[in-house]
């Protein structure tokens, strides 16, 4: 995390990729991963890169063609049909994500392709409105999906052959990834299907509770963060939650605390030290342990949209889909602006793609463009 932002944005390269995107970029000091479209919009590609030159190592490309039974308008899904999801770097292997359900896991390196499912076809998933856009989830050997069929809501396969370990059924898909955590001696993933909060027994997929929020429909893009013994909720609908657990590993249903007036609908917050840290046209500085409206950051930069980077002590590196970085430190019990930077000069810019930071490179996508920065 930088301690101060250049003036102007000065790139160590620049990749230009077929189309936009709306995956976010995965990256290690050796490699740079991001997926988009073909031009004729047929095709995903996932493209890996050197990350210190910015040349083209290999590329992936396979049909992605809209199911049949896809909510889409003449075939096109709302935004676009490129990748959502943001591809999953563990070990030497890749595992990369279509909106219309394509899992591929590929060799890091050379980017063969090692084992590979449909999550629509194989799994008789359900394509949430907008597409798959949900991370896939690495717990040691054992990758995390969400295919959001009845008689499998939540999938797990091994990393080694692909083959499946466990399916849940359940409800319809969410657009929020999942975390995991270990909760009264057991291991348990947790997140948001297409209505409820949930959490499934690692070993076997075994729902081990659920919870219903207050107002139904609400858009489950935020992922949830576990702030040490309890789990923050946040959505466009119920606002910010915290819940915690019982000495038995199920969620006490009465939050704990709760913020009904910060209500983002697309990003996830961030823990800072003793606060948490949410984008929603302003920045919202809420108190840990209370959610209560600590400090409300305004500057004409802040955006609808964005994605929120933090080292978890003082700093916050925000990005708004216009391609502005603002970059704020905790200065005594106060957020403080340290500087901002406009990384694309053009009007039109709207950047979906959350980026990356592997040490003093940083990586984002504006434009079609792939860029890497050095503070």
């Amino acid at each position: 995390m930088p301690a101060s932002l250049p003036t102007t944005p000065v790139f160590d390269w620049t990749f230009e990729l077929p189309a936009d995107t709306m995956g976010g970029v995965a990256a290690t000091s050796k490699y740079v991963v991001c997926g988009t479209r073909d031009l004729p919009d047929r095709s995903d590609i996932f493209f890996c890169l050197d990350a210190e030159t910015g040349k083209q190592l290999w590329r992936f490309q396979y049909p992605a063609v809209p199911p049949t039974t896809a909510v889409t308008r003449d075939g096109k899904l709302d935004f676009g049909n490129t990748p959502r999801a943001t591809p999953l770097i563990v070990g030497h292997c890749v595992i990369t994500q279509g909106a219309f359900g394509d899992v591929n896991c590929l060799d890091l390196a050379t980017g063969k392709l090692l084992w590979a499912w449909n999550l629509l076809r194989d799994f008789d998933g359900h394509l949430p409105d907008w597409g798959y856009s949900a991370s896939p989830l690495a717990v040691g050997n054992t990758i995390i999906l969400q295919p959001g069929g009845s008689e499998c809501s939540l999938l797990a396969l091994n990393i080694s052959d692909g083959e499946p370990v466990w399916e849940a059924p359940g409800r319809g898909a969410s657009y929020s990834s999942f975390i995991v955590r270990e909760i009264a001696g057991k291991t348990q993933v947790i997140g948001l299907d297409a209505e409820t909060l949930g959490g499934w027994d690692l070993s076997n997929g075994e729902r081990l509770w659920e919870l219903t929020p207050k107002r139904n429909g609400e858009f489950q893009v935020p992922t949830p963060v576990w702030l040490g013994d309890a789990l923050l909720v946040i959505g466009e609908n119920n606002g910010a939650r915290k819940y915690r657990f019982s000495s038995t590993g199920e969620v006490e249903p009465t939050p704990l605390a709760e913020n009904p007036r910060c209500i983002p609908d697309t990003h996830s917050p961030v823990a800072v030290g003793p606060y948490v840290v949410v984008l929603h046209d302003s920045l919202w500085v809420l108190r840990r342990d209370t959610l209560a409206k600590h400090q409300l950051l305004d500057h004409d930069d802040l955006a609808h949209y964005g994605s929120l980077i933090t080292d978890g002590e003082t700093r916050v590196l925000a990005m708004t889909d216009a391609g502005k970085l603002l970059l704020f430190e905790l200065v005594g019990d106060q957020f403080e602006l340290r500087g901002t930077l406009a990384l694309s000069t053009s009007r039109t810019t709207k950047a979906y793609s959350h980026p990356a930071i592997v040490g003093d490179r940083f990586y984002a996508i504006l434009d079609g463009k792939l860029h890497a920065l050095r503070w």
